[in-house]
């Protein structure tokens, strides 16, 4: 009785691993790469693939079963009809790929080329990373006078791909008035190297009892263009803005005391703007 069951056992076993052995025989190998374009090399990292089964678009939703980073990738697929995604940065094709007998090689194109932004506060002065942010809109001005935003706040020399076209880019160095724009092309499988130029500076703000002194503590700030207009408003004893090249004022409440002075900002300039309390 014992040795009965325990064939019995072994005919389970038996057949279990049979049958999945001839589940993952009836799988293929899918090699998937991508490309910026026919001549350029294999992209070896930073591409998203995204495989979806075709016999679900006919419900209208797409039902993803594989998603993998990197570059290059094999899957193990059974036999059937599949959309496949690659995406690169802002750049991306689709593919419908049939999976049959035969192990299948997948290359996509994505006719892209990769932007790379930085600036300057003047010819040569460099802008710190951390007070500079990118924005990539489309070229095309919409009806509501606007433009669709595709990448928001690029870092300073980060690489991002983008379909070939020209695109609108606008910087901005700080959290202020300190903005430039300019229309950039990229170009097939090439990296278009950008150094935008701001005519602005970074401007630290200080109450002081004689030139050079130390800044008086729990001082109120407000900075305004020479229309009047309030840039910011601060409780720091020595608030740091960078503000657009032109004319302001800056106002000083300590002690119920208010103190001004004007100042002018020069593109790449920077500096600090006492307000001196007279004795």
């Amino acid at each position: 009785m014992r040795l009965h069951r325990l064939i019995s056992i072994i005919l389970f076993f038996t057949l279990a691993l049979s049958s999945s052995l001839v589940a993952a025989q009836e799988k293929q190998r899918v090699l998937l790469q991508a490309r910026l374009s026919d001549e350029g090399p294999v992209i070896e990292d930073g591409v998203e693939w995204r495989i979806f089964s075709a016999s679900s678009a006919t419900t209208g939703e797409l039902e993803e079963l594989v998603y993998s980073f990197g570059g290059p990738k094999a899957f193990d697929i059974e036999p059937g009809e599949y959309y496949v995604h690659a995406a690169y940065g802002h750049a991306g094709a689709v593919r419908k790929i049939s999976v049959g007998s035969i192990s299948l090689r997948e290359e996509f194109t994505l006719n892209a080329g990769g932007l790379k932004l930085d600036a300057t506060s003047s010819s040569d002065v460099r802008i710190p990373d951390r007070l500079l942010r990118f924005d990539v809109y489309e070229e095309e001005i919409l009806e509501n006078g606007n433009r669709k935003l595709l990448a928001r706040n690029v870092k300073p020399k980060e690489i991002i791909a983008f379909p070939v076209g020209t695109y609108h880019v606008v910087s901005r160095f700080g959290d202020h008035n300190a903005t430039v724009r300019a229309d950039l092309r990229v170009s097939l499988g090439k990296l278009t190297n950008a150094v935008l130029q701001h005519r602005a500076a970074i401007i630290t703000f200080r109450l002081v009892r004689q030139l050079g002194g130390d800044a008086v503590a729990d001082t109120a700030w407000s900075i305004l263009t020479e229309n009047g207009e309030v840039i910011q408003e601060s409780t720091s004893t020595f608030p740091t803005l960078v503000l657009a090249e032109g004319n302001y004022t800056a106002i000083a409440r300590h002690n119920d005391a208010v103190y001004s002075e004007d100042f002018l900002v020069r593109s790449g300039f920077n500096t600090d703007v006492e307000v001196l309390v007279p004795n």
